[in-house]
């Protein structure tokens, strides 16, 4: 009897285990190299180049835990951890927070798709990662909006796909009661307005076709601009016609405040894959500045990368800005160039994956 009740004990874990299976992955990229700029605006109104050790150059250097555990039927549970980190200093990035760049739970359904919960990547984010072929190196289409908030506190997020029409549709729907609870308030009792963001992007394959549509809009973060909201909205249109991809995208910025303000960002990039080893990605911005002083420069960033190994590649990245009389981007950002100047970037890099 003792024999038969340790028998189905043991049966029984092992019929508990192999219907709970569970996994933890640690991964992460280390990326830094070397950097040249010129034309950068010094303190005292004159430009000046400068060379400098930086972290991120093609990936922003991370560590995460990715896990899952199968719960059955189809549905697992899911949870990511990930931080984001400068390599050059060993320091937190994405203001000090432990999981900057994602830390959620949550559950994903082979048919009906995943339900989080957490700080996670908003739509804005994902519509720059499909269809800017330069990010999401340093010198992307990032460098023309300063203002992105590519994750949300407090947020919910579905994501779905579904396949419709002889293609395949995808669905991100994300919504924040208070998308920075570090340099904003966060959730207000009592004012469901502040911090408040609603992110959305669709996006639909047809065989080698791809087309997304974005909307983006969050509300002021702190008391004082609880009324200001500022919204992005985005189309991307893609085809791979393997071993090239080309990819035209359009955003549009608004911002309602005291003063309204607007601005459209347009891009044509490729992503070329030269060799198994080898691959070259372009892209060419312009600003077409409506009313927030940005006046309107063009950007071209090309970077191109080789494998080493499986896990690490080195990579060359030479970017460009060109403006006018009354604009001043940098490959920083706004106002970190002389007035009208052409800056020129070049990085060399390392970036190993494990």
């Amino acid at each position: 009897m003792k024999k038969t009740l340790i028998a189905i004990a043991a049966a029984s874990l092992v019929s508990t285990a192999a219907m709970a299976q569970s996994s933890v992955t640690l991964y992460g990229i280390v990326d830094a190299g070397v950097q040249w700029t010129n034309h950068n605006l010094t303190s005292k109104g004159g430009g000046a180049s400068t060379f400098a050790v930086e972290s991120g150059g093609a990936s922003t250097s991370r560590w995460g835990l990715l896990i899952r555990e199968d719960l059955g039927g189809g549905m697992a549970a899911v949870a990511n951890l990930e931080n984001g980190f400068d390599a050059t200093k060993g320091t937190i990035n994405n203001g000090g927070r432990l999981f900057g760049r994602s830390a959620y739970v949550g559950l994903k359904s082979k048919t009906y798709g995943q339900l989080t919960f957490g700080r996670i990547k908003t739509a804005v984010y994902e519509f720059g990662v499909l269809y800017d072929a330069v990010g999401p190196a340093t010198w992307s289409a990032s460098v023309l909006d300063s203002a992105i908030v590519g994750r949300a506190d407090n947020a919910v997020n579905y994501e779905g796909s579904f396949k419709i029409g002889g293609g395949k549709l995808g669905i991100k729907n994300l919504y924040s009661f208070g998308y920075d609870t570090v340099a904003g308030a966060g959730p207000v009792a009592g004012d469901y307005k502040i911090g408040k963001e609603e992110s959305l992007m669709l996006t639909y394959d047809y065989g080698a076709a791809n087309i997304g549509l974005l909307y983006d809009a969050q509300n002021g973060n702190t008391v004082a601009a609880r009324n200001n909201r500022v919204s992005r909205y985005g189309v991307g249109l893609s085809y791979d016609f393997k071993p090239i991809q080309l990819i035209a995208a359009y955003r549009l910025y608004t911002q309602r405040a005291a003063v309204n303000t607007s601005e459209a960002l347009y891009w044509l990039a490729a992503r070329y894959l030269v060799t198994p080893f080898a691959n070259v990605d372009a892209a060419v911005y312009y600003v077409d500045d409506r009313n927030t002083g940005h006046g309107k420069p063009v950007m071209v960033s090309i970077i191109g990368s080789y494998l080493l190994s499986k896990q690490t590649d080195i990579y060359l990245n030479v970017a460009m800005v060109a403006n006018k009389s009354n604009s001043s981007l940098g490959l920083a950002g706004y106002n970190t160039a002389t007035e009208g100047a052409l800056q020129t970037g070049v990085m060399m890099g390392v970036r190993h994956r494990f």
